[in-house]
């Protein structure tokens, strides 16, 4: 017969056994709202090594302040990490907030937030010394810059650019309409003001630019 320390120790090796908190999963599915993720690391039962299911349903966590958001695309193979939660959620994510659970289960892997954005060590990437963004970006609202910007590549803009300062391109800059409220420089000669001389009929005469 098993004596009482042998019962309580296979106990707490039963609760802590099925006691989850964070699971390495990859994306099986991207679909609106949610995703559908696989865990990665097998379960060991009675000695034998068990997949888990797919988890559908799972909604993502955003870095999001007030109505301001950074929301990163997702895709089937991302490697994510699945935070459980304590108690079931489902009434909270329907919109009920300071009321009793639907079930009471703990630790349950139906009631887990994904954080996308973990890698195996042959695809981690390198830690970089400066603030690194990779891919499209979409910027909804206004936007302050403080400091040097450096661009390569090509730059559209559907709209109007005001700038309080100087401009200096050092390749091709097509614009259908400049206006400048005090004056711009093209090849170092200051455009609007450069006057020259020609000759018309024998008399040198003084022009300014044609605007």
């Amino acid at each position: 017969m098993e004596n009482l320390e042998t019962v309580m120790l296979s106990g707490m090796d039963q609760a802590l056994a099925n006691m989850h908190t964070i699971v390495v999963a990859k994306v099986t599915a991207v679909t609106g709202k949610t995703i559908s993720a696989k865990p990665v690391i097998n379960r060991v039962v009675d000695g034998q090594s068990i997949e888990l299911p797919e988890f559908i349903e799972i909604p993502l966590l955003t870095l999001q302040g007030g109505s301001s958001y950074i929301h990163y695309p997702v895709v089937a193979g991302d490697y994510c990490l699945l935070l459980v939660s304590e108690r079931c959620y489902d009434k909270w994510y329907h919109g009920q907030d300071n009321v009793s659970m639907d079930e009471l289960s703990m630790f349950d892997y139906s009631d887990s937030f994904a954080i996308v954005g973990v890698n195996p060590l042959a695809k981690a990437l390198t830690i970089p010394t400066t603030t690194t963004m990779q891919g499209d970006v979409i910027q909804n609202g206004n936007y302050t810059h403080t400091g040097n910007r450096t661009m390569t590549g090509n730059m559209i803009i559907n709209g109007n650019l005001t700038v309080n300062g100087d401009i200096t391109c050092t390749g091709t800059l097509t614009v259908p309409n400049i206006i400048c409220s005090t004056g711009a420089s093209i090849g170092g000669i200051p455009f609007g003001t450069h006057k020259h001389d020609y000759t018309d009929n024998g008399s040198t005469l003084t022009t300014q630019n044609p605007k």
